[in-house]
Formats: structure tokens, sequence, C-alpha cells
């Protein structure tokens, strides 16, 4: 089923490329473009959603400017919005994932290793950000990431501390890569998605530029026919303004509503920003049943640094002391 998808993907796109290089006459305005377009634009998202991202700091930032006229227009405009949207903060839970570490890779159904602990998995159209997401998560350069799409050509399993996994799964859709190769991923990604009993939710990252495309929608009625849980993330989110930002996240909702097995709230995260990541890890840690020892490794860990943070205090008393006493 999904192995046919992505051979169909990739002849549309193919087709796509082959048209692109031929000279074309002046192209004229699509009405249903533009009306789509106004239809967008004409979408009323709620003042929660609006606070949410101005909070977080997501949205592509505006134009910062030097000048102390600027500096007070600045000061001005986040007043009218605070007066607007009530106070723009959000009360995040400060936690960190367990450290990660590579440790299998499958290219082929039989290669994928043993189910032994929880497990949540990442995937979405080629080049769409995910392994950066994963890396910003887990506060690791591990994952490698470039900017031609395909570099994920097999599902990577990272442990994170023996407490449960994250799998990289390779992208569907466009990527320089055989049509062979592409229909061989499918094949490997729907097997996984079957036969995993451990996988408890899947991470569906959707670029918030562009919102739900055809090969998601594809991709999601596969998860839902097979009773699988899913979310959807929207990343990138820097480079879209807080306004659209706003209305992606409504049309995107809207849309869910028609999967019986999708997460009704989307999530909005940037991995460069690194904004919106807390409220991710918080779910994630939700989904493998490890938020509670999370909390308390975190609890340990900020009494461990308060000690040290005394000590330190502590011995730069002592050497004061000794310096003023040989004076």
């Amino acid at each position: 089923m999904f192995h046919a998808l992505i051979k169909k993907t990739f002849l549309n796109n193919l087709t796509k490329r082959n048209f692109a290089s031929i000279s074309k006459p002046p192209v004229k305005l699509n009405r249903q473009e533009i009306s789509n377009r106004q239809k967008f634009r004409q979408i009323n998202p709620p003042p929660s959603i609006l606070k949410e991202i101005e909070a977080l700091g997501l949205g592509k930032p505006r134009r910062v400017k030097t000048s102390r006229f600027a500096t007070k227009v600045a000061i001005v405009g986040r007043k009218k919005l605070e007066h607007t949207l009530g106070k723009l903060e959000i009360p995040q839970e400060e936690l960190e994932l367990p450290h990660l570490s590579f440790f299998a890779g499958a290219k082929i159904p039989s290669s994928i290793p043993p189910e032994r602990v929880p497990e949540v998995a990442f995937v979405g159209r080629s080049n769409v950000g995910k392994s950066s997401l994963i890396n910003a998560l887990a506060d690791t350069t591990i994952v490698r990431t470039s900017n031609k799409p395909g570099l994920t050509r097999q599902i990577n399993f990272y442990a994170a501390s023996r407490i449960f996994n994250m799998i990289d799964m390779p992208g569907y859709g466009f990527a320089y890569v055989k049509e062979e190769e592409l229909i061989q991923w499918g094949k490997l990604i729907e097997t996984y998605i079957t036969m995993r009993t451990t996988l408890k939710k899947i991470y569906v990252i959707i670029d918030a530029r562009h919102g739900i495309k055809l090969a998601d929608v594809n991709f999601l009625e596969m998860l839902d026919k097979k009773d699988v849980k899913f979310q959807i993330v929207l990343t990138k989110c820097d480079m879209v303004i807080p306004p659209d930002l706003a209305r992606r996240y409504v049309v995107v909702k809207k849309k869910l509503n028609q999967y019986k097995n999708a997460n009704e709230e989307p999530l909005m995260v940037s991995a460069r920003k690194k904004a919106g990541i807390l409220n991710l890890r918080k779910e994630i840690l939700q989904t493998v049943e490890a938020l509670e020892k999370a909390r308390q490794q975190n609890k340990a860990l900020l009494i461990d640094n308060g000690r040290k943070v005394r000590n330190s205090r502590h011995s730069n008393a002592k050497r004061k002391k000794r310096v003023s006493r040989k004076m």
C-alpha cells in the first residue's frame, strides 16, 4: 500500500522536474489560487493561539532596529499585545531527555532490532527537518543533518538511556534517490509501523510554511487505517510570521478532526530557536511514561547544582580571607 504511494509520488515529482526546464509563456494568475490565499487570510485565529506563539517566541522575528526610537516602539507594541492577549507568559516545565546514543540502523525489515523498551518515531516529508528536531530535543548533534533531501536512508534507532528509544525514519515524498530505493523505504516503514508493538506514537513533522500536503494526507490515512497513534508537529515555525502561523495552526487542527488516531492538538516548534521544544519534550516523556522519572532526575540535578554553587562560594570566601591575612 504505502510503497505504491511512494512510487506514485516519485513519478509525479519526476514529471515536474522534466517539464521545469522547458521555457514557459507568461503564466496567468490562477483565480482558484488567489481565492485560496484570500480564504487563508480571512481566517481569524483564537487569541489563545496568538498568545502561545508570542509567549513561546515562535513566528518569524520582526526586524530589530537598534535606535532608541525603535526600542520604544517595540516596548509599546508588546504592551499593546499584552493588553489584547493578556500577559505574554506561559509556564513551561524545564525538562531534559536522557542522553541519546545510536545503536542500530535498519535498511531491510530483517535488520530491525528486537523490541525492548517503549519507542516514539519521527517521520515527515523529505527535508522537513526531522533530524534537526531530534537533535534539538535531545540537546545533541548525534543525528546527521543535511539540506539535501533523502539523507536518512534507513530507520535509525537511538537509545535514550535504556528508558525509551527515539526513531528517525526515512522521509516520504521527494528525494534525490532512485525509484527502487523509494519503494524499498515504503515497504520498510510500513513493516515497522505494522509489526512494532512497542511503538507508542509517531510524530509526523509538517513544515509550518506549507501545511499538510497530499503526501502527508496519504501517510496520515495509512496510519489511521492501521490504528497507529500520531501527533502533528509544525516545525520551522521561525520562518512564518505570527498571524500566518496561527492561521496555519487552525487549518491543520481542523483537518485532524477526520482522523480517529490523531492527537487533536498540533504542536508548534522551531528547532533553530529551540522554541516550543520544552512542550514537545514533556509530551514525549508522557507518551513513554517517563515523565515522573525525568522530574525526579531534574530535581536531583538542581539540588546537586545548588550544592556546587554553595561550595564554590564557600571556597572563594576562604581564598579572600587568606589573601587578606597575607596583606
